[in-house]
């Protein structure tokens, strides 16, 4: 596996010339990916060439007697195929590339890397989306998180393309952040228009590979990211596609740093306290699960499938309310809302998550009761992770800019202090500012990447 005790990525470049081992080594990459060559390029230690290859056996053994360390391949049609391969070149295949529909294929002893994803950053459309009156941000957090929820024995690594024509270099700083903070990676591509100014000495292009090399060192000096989600928030879907994709999306959007769970193979629910049921109906194994969930004290809301109802699956709640188009009852210790329709707008739907989960709170009202909260940081997402016992992590990701202001943040939670450590400042101690049932802090400014680690109270 790549990623096994430190922080790694892989740089590809479209060609196999000593440029692409310099910039590689430059930025500290564990591996570069050229396209296949009569002569693997020359390389310090550390860094390991490897081969763009066809998933065929000649090409191959070609790359192999080109004195590549090994081969990247795309994954053939079949399955079968594909183990085939594996069975004849083994770990000289270290990277297999799927599409998101071969996402659960075994490519062991390979790294599987999964087809999906965008270049970050903010969408240029007047800077707001439209149906939401909120900066469009592209993100791939969404993708992290189904890929950590469905397959959660192998670290996420996403492999996507930049646009051609994008100049917003720093979305390689956000690639890398995003990858970062679910202790996965990702398969860095420049937009051709970087470097192509980068070979002849553009300034901003310069600029912007400084400022990437500056994040990358501080993320590969932390060592591998979190693994673990902290979210008390869980979104289960039977499938991973369209639909679900842009309910999962959304709901990050709304800065609710959700996990993604299959409805299919529902895991344990302990730590969580809001389960999102959208627009499918569980198989009966999860719905007993949620029902347990539920009368232990948790909350679940569900859009029924369309043309079901979703009241036949709660047993013996007892209704409490009507409020609008939603049925509130109790099971239990907990609640389950069940909607009247299914979930078509997944931006009002990430609104009724955003609402429900912020209401848990000791005053019953406002939004006091969200994982994490910022203010005046439109452009900024949390991730909410667990490294260590009796430790929160949150983790805010720029994804304009870097922002140059201090602005306000808060979790959910009890915590007696907590550290800052972002690019250019390590291990700053933050002043916590204590509220009922969770902390604020004013946060300076956003280097790209913050990790803030809050300690528990009581530890």
């Amino acid at each position: 596996m790549l990623l096994l005790a430190a922080f790694t990525w892989i740089l590809a470049w479209p060609d196999a010339s000593p440029e692409a081992v310099r910039r590689a080594g430059e930025l500290g990459a564990a591996m570069l990916v050229v396209p296949a060559s009569e002569k693997a390029p020359a390389a310090p230690a550390g860094l390991e060439v490897i081969a763009a290859a066809p998933a065929e056996a000649g090409a191959i053994e070609s790359a192999r007697r080109a004195g590549f360390r090994g081969v990247m391949i795309q994954a053939p049609a079949g399955e079968a195929a594909l183990r085939v391969l594996l069975g004849k070149f083994g770990p000289l295949i270290r990277i297999v590339s799927l599409a998101p529909a071969q996402a659960h294929w075994d490519v062991s002893p390979a790294t599987a890397a999964v087809r999906a994803g965008q270049w970050p950053g903010l969408q240029r459309l007047g800077n707001a989306a439209g149906a939401t009156e909120l900066p469009w941000i592209n993100a791939n957090l969404h993708l992290y998180s189904w890929l950590e929820g469905f397959y959660p024995e192998r670290p996420p690594l996403l492999d996507y393309e930049a646009p051609a024509d994008n100049t917003q270099y720093e979305g390689a700083e956000t690639a890398l952040a995003e990858a970062w903070a679910f202790g996965g990676s990702v398969i860095l591509r420049l937009p051709p228009v970087w470097r192509e100014g980068l070979a002849r000495g553009d300034t901003r292009a310069a600029a912007a590979w400084e400022s990437l090399k500056q994040v990358a060192g501080f993320l590969r000096a932390r060592g591998i990211g979190p693994r673990e989600s902290a979210s008390t928030l869980a979104i289960a879907v039977p499938q991973w596609d369209e639909e679900f994709e842009e309910i999962a999306n959304l709901a990050w959007r709304q800065q609710l740093s959700p996990r993604v769970v299959p409805s299919g193979g529902l895991p344990a629910l302990d730590g969580l306290r809001l389960v999102a049921v959208p627009n499918h109906t569980p198989p009966p194994p999860a719905q007993a699960r949620l029902r347990e969930f539920a009368a232990k004290g948790g909350q679940v809301l569900v859009a029924p499938e369309p043309g079901a109802t979703s009241r036949a699956l709660w047993g013996e709640a007892r209704l409490l309310s009507k409020e609008g188009s939603m049925e509130r009852y109790a099971l239990g210790r907990g609640t389950v809302r069940v909607m009247e329709e299914p979930a078509t707008d997944p931006f009002v739907f990430a609104l009724d998550l955003r609402e429900q989960l912020g209401l848990d709170n000791p005053l019953g009202r406002g939004l006091h009761g969200l994982d994490v909260r910022i203010w005046n940081a439109s452009t900024v997402l949390p991730v909410l992770r667990r490294q260590r016992p009796g430790e929160r992590m949150v983790v805010l990701i720029a994804y304009g800019r870097w922002v140059d202001h201090d602005f306000l943040a808060g979790a959910r939670g009890a915590f007696r202090r907590a550290r800052l450590e972002q690019p250019g400042a390590a291990g700053v101690p933050l002043k916590l500012m204590m509220r009922e049932g969770r902390v604020e802090w004013d946060q300076p400014g956003l280097h790209r990447i913050a990790v803030i680690t809050l300690e528990e109270a009581g530890r």
